[in-house]
C-alpha cells in the first residue's frame, strides 16, 4: 500500500504535466493552423482545425477538474485514467491529421510523441496497447481514404506536386508509410518502456530501503495517505501501541477503532489539507503509559498535500524519570524541612526536660497526695518528652543519613541475627516465622547497622500488620547478578493506591507513627546500589523485595 501511494504519486504528477503540454499543443495548433492557411495557404478548411482544437481544450479542462479526485484513488485507476487521456490524445490527433491531408501530412510522426508519453506513464503491456491503438487508428483512416468511403481532404501545396492525387490511393505508399510509423513506434515504445523499467526498478530499490529504514526505526511509524487511509506502520507501532498491523492498515483515522489516533487524526489531517498548519504533536496517556505522537504533512513543491506522517514515541521511561526527579526533589526539601523542625523541637524538648527532672526531685522530698498526683504528671510529661525526641531523632537520621561504613558482609547471617532479636516479641504477638536462606550467597559490602536497621524498620511494619498473629517469611536468593531478599507477612495489606505512597516521608497508615521509617529503609537500600519493591493487596498480606547488586562488593560505597 505505501508503494502503491508513491507510484500513485508520481504518475498525478506526470498526468498534470501532460495537462500542461496539451495547453502547448492548443496553442501551437492554433498558431501553425493560421500560418499554414492565412500565410502559405496550405490549408484549405481551416474551420475543422479549429473546432478540434477548441474540443482539445473543452476536454482538458474536464481532465484537469479530474486531477484533484486522482490523489484519492488507486494506482489503477489512475493508470487507466492516464490511459484514457492519451488514447483520446490519439483520437484528436488522427482527426487532426484527416482534415489537414491525411496520408500527405507530414505531422503524422506526432503519433510517436503520444506513444513516447505512453510508455513514460503507463506499463510495458499498456503502452503496447497504446501503440496498438495508435497504428489501428492510422490504418483505419488509410483504409477509409483508400476506399473513398470518406473524402480525402488534399493539402494545397501538394496538389500541384506530379503524382499527389494518387498518393493515397497507391497501395505500395500506403503500405511503406504505415510501415515506417507503425515500426517507429513500436521500437519508440520498446526503448522507452525499457527505460522505464529500469527507472522504475531503481524507484523500487530506493522505496524497498526507505520502507526497510522505517521498518527498524526505534520510533513507531504510520504513514496516512491523502484519503486519510493507513498505507504503512512498522513493527514499532505492533510493539508500543500493542496491536496488529491488521487492525491499522487499510483503515480510515476518522474510524474511532483505531486506538490512539481514531477520530483525533482526521481532525489534524485536515487541518494539514486546508493548509492551516503543517506539523502537530500530542501527547498520549495510555494503559501502559504515555506516547508522543507528532505528526506531519507531506506536501509537494506546488503546495499539494499527500498524506501525513505520524512519528510515535514511548515516552514511559522518560515520564517516570521525570517524576523520580521531581520526587528526589520534593524529598530533598522535606529533609532539609525536617532537619530544621528536628533542631527548633530538640532545643526546647532539653530544657523542658532538664527542668522536668529537677522539679521531680524536688517533690520527691516532700510527702503527701500531691507529691504523688505531681509525679504521675511529671512522669506523664518526660514520657511525650521522649517520644518526641524519638521523633525528631528520626528526622534527623532521615536529613543526615550518616555515612554509610561499609565491609564484606553475608546478608544472611545480617537476617538471622536480626530473626533473633525479634523472636520474643514475635513469639508474644503470636507470629510464626518461616526461613529459607540461599546457601553459598557471595558477600556484599553492607553497612551492617544501617541495614539491620533497615530490615527492622520492614519487620517491625509486619508485625503492626498482624495484631491477631500471623506469618512472616523470609527468604533470599541470588537472581542473575544481584542478591534478592524478600520479606512476606499476612496482614491487612496495602490498597493500590496507597502501594505508590509506602516510601514517601511523613506517610504512615498507622495513627501515632511518624512516617520515616520505610522512607529510612529505602534510602538505605539506595545508598548499597540497591532497590526496594512493595508488592500488596487487601486482606492478602504483603511482601518487601530488596535486591543488592552483587558487583558492589568489590568497591566502597558511600552516600
Amino acid at each position: 500500500m505505501f508503494k502503491e501511494n508513491l507510484k500513485t504519486a508520481e504518475l498525478v504528477e506526470r498526468i498534470h504535466w501532460l495537462i500542461l503540454l496539451r495547453w502547448v499543443a492548443i496553442s501551437g495548433l492554433f498558431i501553425t493552423t493560421y500560418i499554414f492557411s492565412s500565410v502559405f495557404n496550405v490549408v484549405e478548411h481551416v474551420v475543422p482545425l479549429y473546432t478540434i482544437g477548441v474540443v482539445i481544450g473543452l476536454t482538458n479542462v474536464v481532465f484537469y477538474l479530474n486531477t484533484s479526485a486522482l490523489r484519492l484513488q488507486t494506482f489503477a485507476s489512475v493508470q487507466l485514467h492516464a490511459g484514457v487521456q492519451i488514447m483520446t490524445d490519439h483520437f484528436f490527433l488522427i482527426c487532426l491529421i484527416y482534415f489537414a491531408g491525411g496520408i500527405e501530412n507530414p505531422f503524422i510522426f506526432y503519433f510517436l510523441f503520444h506513444a513516447i508519453i505512453g510508455g513514460i506513464f503507463l506499463e510495458k503491456k499498456y503502452s503496447y496497447l497504446q501503440a496498438l491503438f495508435a497504428t489501428s487508428l492510422f490504418a483505419l483512416l488509410l483504409i477509409l481514404e483508400y476506399y473513398s468511403i470518406v473524402p480525402h481532404q488534399p493539402l494545397q501545396t501538394f496538389s500541384a506536386f506530379k503524382y499527389s492525387d494518387e498518393l493515397w490511393h497507391s497501395e505500395v505508399y500506403i503500405l511503406c508509410v504505415f510501415f515506417a510509423l507503425a515500426s517507429t513506434i513500436f521500437i519508440s515504445v520498446y526503448f522507452v518502456t525499457s527505460i522505464m523499467d529500469r527507472l522504475r526498478k531503481s524507484r523500487d530499490n530506493v522505496m524497498f530501503e526507505i520502507k526497510s529504514t522505517l521498518e527498524n526505526m526505534a520510533e513507531g511509524v504510520i504513514v496516512i495517505g491523502p484519503n486519510d487511509k493507513v498505507t504503512m506502520c512498522n513493527r514499532e507501532i505492533e510493539k508500543a501501541w500493542k496491536v496488529k498491523r491488521e487492525e491499522i492498515l487499510n483503515k480510515s483515522v476518522k474510524d474511532d477503532q483505531i486506538p490512539y489516533i481514531g477520530g483525533v487524526a482526521s481532525n489534524i489531517t485536515e487541518r494539514f489539507r486546508k493548509g492551516i498548519e503543517t506539523s502537530q504533536h500530542q501527547e498520549i496517556k495510555t494503559e501502559n503509559g504515555f506516547l508522543y505522537n507528532t505528526y506531519s504533512a507531506v506536501i509537494d513543491s506546488s503546495g499539494k498535500y499527500w498524506g501525513t506522517v505520524l512519528t510515535s514515541h514511548d515516552i514511559t521511561e522518560r515520564k517516570k524519570l521525570e517524576q523520580q526527579l521531581l520526587h528526589s526533589e520534593r524529598l530533598a526539601t522535606i529533609g532539609e524541612m525536617s532537619a530544621k523542625v528536628a533542631h527548633e523541637i530538640r532545643n526546647p524538648l532539653s530544657s523542658i526536660s532538664l527542668n522536668t527532672e529537677l522539679l521531680y526531685d524536688e517533690i520527691g522530698n516532700n510527702n503527701g497526695d500531691k507529691k504523688s498526683d505531681a509525679a504521675n504528671l511529671i512522669q506523664s510529661i518526660l514520657s511525650e518528652v521522649d517520644t518526641l525526641t524519638e521523633m525528631s531523632d528520626e528526622y534527623l537520621r532521615y536529613a543526615r543519613l550518616p555515612r554509610l561504613e561499609t565491609k564484606p558482609a553475608s546478608i544472611n547471617d545480617v537476617l538471622i541475627e536480626l530473626s533473633k532479636f525479634f523472636n520474643q516479641e514475635r513469639v508474644q504477638r503470636g507470629i510464626s516465622l518461616k526461613e529459607h536462606y540461599a546457601p553459598d550467597l557471595p558477600r556484599i559490602r553492607l553497612d551492617i547497622n544501617q541495614m539491620k536497621q533497615a530490615f527492622l524498620n520492614i519487620l517491625k511494619n509486619s508485625f503492626e500488620a498482624m495484631p491477631e498473629g500471623g506469618k512472616v517469611s523470609i527468604s533470599t536468593k541470588r537472581k542473575g547478578n544481584s542478591i534478592e531478599v524478600s520479606i512476606t507477612d499476612t496482614g491487612d495489606g496495602i490498597s493500590k493506591d496507597d502501594i505508590q505512597r509506602v516510601f514517601d516521608p511523613f506517610y504512615s497508615a498507622k495513627a501515632n507513627g511518624t512516617g520515616l521509617g520505610l522512607a529510612l529503609t529505602m534510602k538505605t537500600i539506595e545508598g548499597h546500589g540497591g532497590d526496594i519493591i512493595c508488592k500488596s493487596a487487601i486482606d492478602k498480606g504483603t511482601t518487601m523485595i530488596i535486591s543488592f547488586p552483587i558487583e558492589n562488593c568489590g568497591k566502597e560505597i558511600i552516600e
